[in-house]
């Protein structure tokens, strides 16, 4: 709880061991931060734990995400003060803890704590971290560090840092990941957050979440792999195809997905375990751990060199991993024969090392074998002796050795007894001679635990010796297990395979929400996509509730499970390979940073106008609702014109604006949808299904007659929305004096409206009481703000307004 509120634990451990009459020394042996930590109990075991150092540089900032248990590095520059863009890295990433240096970042560290993560800002030593530098990287990353000197400034925070926390780990890394990233799908973080990827948005939890659909890895390590494949999504046709044909052939072949799913099982989180022995954290069931999954490893590598393989990139993938899994044997018959299986974490004492493996080590347990029978042979003398038969010899941490006689039996020991203490109801005593065999004890003990020790110590530096190949191979098993996780899901769920096309269209038959259809099953209705050059931007209309943002996020997420190398709901997918995934879906402020609702929804649809591009998939849902209904409309119509005649991105836009509708008559590329509904009497069925055309209206009175608003705000809607229409308000083909012309008019006709107490209220005409009650909640109704109102103060508005009709009734 403390190191997740952002402190720093530091950790007393026991330097010496017990010995009666001594004091047992203590001190810190290590010292815990977010970014650092190495203990499974302490870890997400689905997620990586990263370490941000970063660099503000005048015109670059510099990123290093540094993983200490895989020792991986991934370095990437970012324009200065370009904060959407870091933004899509921490959500890429998700980093623990970030470092800064002093001096110039005291902003920046107030908006990452406003961000929700643990900061630490430091002084780095720039001259011993660059020696590291030098001496841990190859001559072509030092020569890219010339060029970059933001990264190689992160680099020198990251040293200082770790010098002081986790030094061990500084030796472990040996090479840098550098990337763009455009490298990687970009999925910006309001994207990210919007489609509900990773994290869901009412609890922060997996559940519902895509992660949550495709994690059916067998491994921890495999599950981070998937993970970080939704958050990094490929670009390369060559690389998706690789994972493609895998997941191809697993689903195809039952049977050695079902094999592998046994032995994939079997394995321990090598890629944390072996972390820890780089960093000297590991304990006795981690090697064990380690021996018994590295066992496992000649059958898969038997398994993955099936003969076969129906397609090349399936072959090549396969191979390259068998290549990084090396022959172990050699470690194994070490581990086998070295470490004790039955040894644990809680009782290293003794039996860490196996009878037999060290000759010295056995001698010496011999003879504290010998010496505890001697004592045994002791006590029936002395119980011979003094005729006592409760006499026992006992030991404990405090006294060692002592004899115990009860108060009854006290006349009855010999004067060679020396008390060492009295008890209630007895005495404890020693004797020279007990003395002497508990010293040989002691001392036979502590080489025991000495020589033990080094011949521990012996093993680990030979098992460190693997590091290297055990790294290679761990890494090789999380991908293999990444890839069974998605042929997993993928068979469970009945998916496809997607094709790729080069002409950005995104064709989907009966796609679905991937998700959503695992609550619903068989009741979700699947819907069609056909993004093409003739249709690129789709106006989405229809109800509240109709399906429409859910229609919005299935498209997006089928795009980044495609570019996973996953399969995808639907009966036929055939996508391009996108550059960018856009959304923006949803509302909400951010009061800690003084930011509207609307600024927001402007920002990050700013966001998409500056960096989408031809080949990105833009989503939008409502834009321009969070301002008046004319500046919306307006502002609404500018942007569907600019995607869709200058970006020329393929757009879904979902709007409750019918007036943007029009578009598609006067522009090309823009085509009307709707989500589909019936409409009876007296109420509203909601089809989920998408069809061609613009929606025939407005549904909003009929979700609201759902909702059970009161009957006489049903009503008096229902009068005022006829008077709009009778207006056929079109801006778009006015000019600005015929649209004020006719706003004016649209005001005075609903100002002339019959008042409401006339009309559903007319029965209580005569009734001053009603009459007041009937005028307070017509003067609240016309002091609402609908483009400004939150949900939360519309339930509360109409709470008071049902409130003071029932007050009303009963009076």
């Amino acid at each position: 709880k403390l190191i997740k509120g952002g402190f720093k634990v530091a950790i007393c451990d026991q330097l010496t061991k017990p010995q009666p009459g001594t004091v047992v020394q203590r001190g810190v042996t290590k010292v815990l931060t977010p970014g650092t930590l190495t203990d499974s109990l302490m870890l997400d075991e689905k997620s990586a734990s990263y370490l941000l150092s970063f660099y503000p540089g005048q015109k670059q900032w510099g990123l290093v995400f540094s993983e200490l248990l895989t020792a991986q590095l991934f370095a990437v520059s970012l324009p200065a003060e370009s904060f959407r863009m870091i933004d899509t890295e921490l959500v890429r990433f998700s980093p623990d803890e970030i470092i800064l240096p002093s001096g110039h970042s005291s902003n920046l560290n107030n908006y990452f704590k406003q961000q929700g993560f643990c900061t630490s800002v430091i002084q780095p030593e720039t001259n011993n971290a660059n020696m590291w530098i030098e001496n841990q990287f190859a001559p072509s990353t030092l020569k890219r560090l010339e060029f970059q000197q933001d990264i190689l400034q992160s680099l020198q925070v990251l040293y200082f840092y770790l010098k002081r926390n986790q030094e061990k780990a500084l030796d472990q890394f040996k090479s840098i990941q550098f990337y763009e990233p455009e490298d990687y799908l970009v999925l910006d973080g309001a994207t990210q957050r919007n489609l509900e990827l990773i994290k869901n948005n009412q609890d922060g939890g997996r559940n519902h979440t895509l992660f949550h659909v495709l994690d059916q890895a067998k491994t921890p390590m495999g599950s981070r792999t998937i993970k970080k494949w939704i958050q990094r999504p490929l670009v390369t046709r060559s690389s998706i195809l690789q994972r493609q044909e895998v997941v191809a052939f697993l689903c195809q072949q039952i049977d050695v997905m079902k094999k592998l799913e046994e032995l994939l099982g079997s394995l321990a989180d090598l890629e944390r375990i072996i972390g820890r022995i780089a960093l000297n954290r590991a304990q006795i069931n981690d090697y064990i751990a380690l021996k018994e999954s590295l066992k496992i490893t000649p059958f898969i590598k038997e398994l993955l060199q099936h003969p076969y393989y129906p397609q090349q990139n399936c072959v090549q993938l396969c191979k390259s991993i068998v290549d990084k899994i090396s022959d172990f044997s050699a470690l194994i018959d070490l581990l086998q024969t070295s470490i004790n299986d039955d040894a644990s974490t809680n009782n290293v004492s003794i039996g860490i090392i196996k009878k037999g493996f060290d000759l010295e080590l056995d001698r010496l347990r011999d003879l504290v074998l010998n010496g505890k029978q001697e004592v045994l042979k002791l006590e029936q003398k002395e119980e011979n002796e003094t005729g006592i038969s409760s006499l026992k010899i006992s030991y404990n941490q405090i006294t060692g050795y002592y004899i115990e006689i009860t108060n009854p039996n006290l006349s009855k020991i010999p004067a060679t007894y020396i008390e060492i203490q009295k008890l209630v109801n007895r005495k404890r005593f020693t004797t020279l001679e007990l003395k002497a065999l508990e010293a040989e004890l002691f001392k036979a003990e502590n080489e025991i635990d000495q020589v033990q020790t080094a011949v521990f110590d012996r093993v680990k530096k030979e098992v460190e010796n693997y590091l290297s190949p055990l790294r290679q191979a761990a890494q090789a098993l999380s991908y293999l297990d990444g890839l069974f996780g998605l042929a997993n899901s993928s068979y469970q769920n009945n998916y496809v395979k997607p094709e790729f096309n080069d002409n950005n269209n995104i064709i989907i038959k009966d796609g679905k929400h991937p998700v959503i259809e695992q609550v619903l099953g068989s009741g979700f209705i699947p819907n069609d996509t056909n993004l093409v050059d003739q249709e690129s931007l789709w106006i989405i209309t229809g109800p509240n509730m109709g399906g429409k943002s859910t229609y919005l996020r299935q498209v997006a997420q089928i795009a980044i499970m495609a570019q996973c190398g996953a399969f995808v709901p639907a009966a036929q997918a055939n996508l391009p390979i996108l550059d960018r995934i856009f959304t923006r879906i949803g509302s909400g402020d951010n009061l800690a940073q003084g930011k509207s609702t609307f600024l927001i929804e402007m920002e990050e649809t700013a966001t998409i106008c500056t960096q989408a591009t031809k080949n990105s998939l833009v989503i939008l849902d409502e834009v321009g609702r969070g301002t008046s209904t004319f500046d919306g409309i307006a502002l609404a119509q500018a942007i569907v014109e600019y995607i869709s005649q200058k970006i020329k991105a393929r757009c879904l836009f979902a709007t409750h604006y019918h007036e943007l509708t029009k578009l598609s008559e006067n522009f090309s590329g823009i085509a009307n949808y709707n989500m589909a509904c019936q409409k009876n009497a007296n109420t509203i069925i909601f089809l989920h299904k998408i069809l061609s055309g613009a929606a025939n209206g407005s549904f909003g009175i009929d979700v609201a007659k759902l909702a059970q608003l009161p009957e006489e705000i049903i009503n008096r809607a229902s009068i005022i929305l006829k008077t709009l229409e009778t207006h056929n308000f079109t801006h778009a083909t006015l000019s600005a004096e015929q649209t004020q012309t006719q706003l004016n008019d649209i005001s005075n006709d609903i100002n002339n409206i019959q008042p409401a107490s006339s009309l559903s209220l007319k029965a209580h005409a005569q009734d001053p009481i009603n009459n007041y009650t009937n005028t307070v909640i017509l003067n609240q109704l016309k002091d609402i703000d609908l483009d400004n109102i939150s949900p939360r103060q519309a339930l509360d508005l109409l709470h008071d307004i049902k409130q003071k009709i029932q007050n009303t009734d009963n009076s």
